[in-house]
């Protein structure tokens, strides 16, 4: 390829894009359900039935917009024909799935409403997240770079998290759901669409050979890594949906303050992420991506374990900093292990497959409602939890199973699962040297 014809991305401008998909994001993964359980009074358990079919057709089409987008040529890349389309129909979407109230009046078509809008939203999530996720790989190949950038992206995405999570409730209080969501959509949006229209795929990539699906499935079911990665973020990712979704029925029902009060420990926890990533740099750097990436998903799990028996709100931030802290390593990790795996494949295939390698990875990712959706499934049995005006006999101690004792047994599964995860010492040299050279 000829250096001079291939304009470089601007690492801060692609790291913004984190802010497009995590600012919209969590607000659904945090509010969703409780938006329409506690706000609407859809009982939990058909809300965690829908979940569960959402989840199942997530699995399904994610794999497929991978390929899709691997396969496609046009002369501004691969992936971005893709997040162009895909970022008006979210806005659209998402705003919908926040508004039903003004469109429907009785139950069973508000399930429907519910039902068709979260499925038809988090599909075009999808399409916008795995085409800006499967440009990191490619656009930075150095190691140094690509740490520079991850480490701002991951920055971004904790930024994110606090907008998504922390400003969502005050908003919500103030304003209402409806605006809310027009708002976080179109701030996440505008920075989504400065990474769209700043990044610049590489002519090689996008001239190169087109990946079969037969050999393509192939490689990614024979990927012994790839699965070991994937499923131990499986089980991170369930955790971590299912702590969010959890905080504002903890501060409600365990600590006995009104919804608006989750902002001050969500922000609790996504604030002291940022200071903390510095730490985990450090400790990247002196012992590698997959050592620290272990320790943070065992110290994760252990931090959730104080919401069982806190009982005032100081001491449940005090909880979430450290939370914060090591949640912070599992985010900033992940990402670094996950792109040795791709590169491992393209340098024995000769093939670039990000995107389907992305959206096998958020196939798996997709998979982890089921996961949370059995552990909301038993919320409701053990505990009888219903709604807001049935909510059954203890549901203070029910939040907190939600928000401590479940999400920690993931943990602990998704530490286990890590250590399947073995790089051979060659190939990882090789690529040190290539990157290097």
């Amino acid at each position: 390829m000829n250096e001079k014809s291939y304009r470089k991305t601007r690492p801060l401008l692609y790291a913004l894009g984190m802010l497009g998909t995590m600012i919209p994001g969590r607000m659904i993964d945090t509010f969703l359900v409780f938006f329409y359980n506690i706000e609407l009074g859809i009982p939990l358990a058909k809300i965690s039935l829908i979940t569960l079919f959402a989840t199942i057709w997530d699995a399904v089409n994610d794999p497929l917009f991978g390929y899709l987008s691997d396969r496609t040529r046009t002369k501004i890349g691969r992936r971005k024909p893709w997040m162009i389309v895909g970022m008006p129909l979210f806005c659209l979407s998402y705003i919908m799935l926040f508004s039903p109230h003004k469109l429907v009046q009785n139950t069973t078509s508000l399930i429907i409403y519910f039902a068709f809008f979260s499925i038809l939203t988090e599909t075009l999530r999808t399409i916008i997240d795995v085409n800006y996720y499967a440009l990191f790989p490619e656009l930075f190949i150095e190691e140094k770079s690509r740490t520079h950038v991850n480490a701002l992206r991951q920055a971004f995405q904790i930024v994110g998290m606090i907008i998504g999570v922390t400003l969502a409730p005050i908003m919500i209080q103030t304003y209402g759901y409806t605006i809310t969501a027009t708002f976080m959509v179109l701030i996440g949006m505008f920075f989504y669409a400065i990474a769209t229209f700043s990044s610049h795929e590489r002519p090689e990539y996008t001239e190169s050979q087109i990946p079969s699906l037969k050999e393509t499935l192939k490689a990614v079911g024979k990927n012994k890594n790839f699965w070991a990665v994937g499923f131990s973020n499986f089980f991170f990712q369930a955790s971590s949906a299912l702590l969010l979704l959890s905080i504002p029925y903890f501060v409600k029902y365990a600590l006995e303050l009104s919804e608006g009060n989750a902002a001050f420990l969500t922000a609790a926890v996504f604030v002291s992420a940022i200071p903390a990533m510095f730490l985990w740099t450090w400790l990247i750097n002196k012992f590698g991506s997959l050592k620290t990436w272990r320790v943070s998903l065992i110290f994760l799990g252990i931090s959730l374990v104080p919401f069982l028996f806190v009982h005032t709100l100081i001491v449940s931030m005090v909880a979430g900093i450290f939370t914060g802290v090591v949640l912070a390593g599992v985010i900033i990790n992940i990402d670094l292990v996950f792109s040795k795996v791709i590169d491992i494949d393209s340098k024995v295939s000769n093939l670039r497959r990000e995107g389907m390698y992305f959206s096998a990875l958020q196939f798996i990712v997709h998979l982890s409602g089921l996961a949370k959706s059995l552990v909301l499934l038993l919320i409701a049995a053990i505990f009888g939890f219903v709604d807001a005006n049935n909510p059954g006999t203890h549901p203070d101690i029910a939040s907190r199973f939600m928000v401590s004792f479940f999400p920690a047994v993931l943990m602990l599964v998704a530490f286990i699962i890590s250590f399947f995860v073995d790089f051979n010492d060659s190939d990882v040299q090789d690529l040190d040297n290539e990157t290097s050279s």
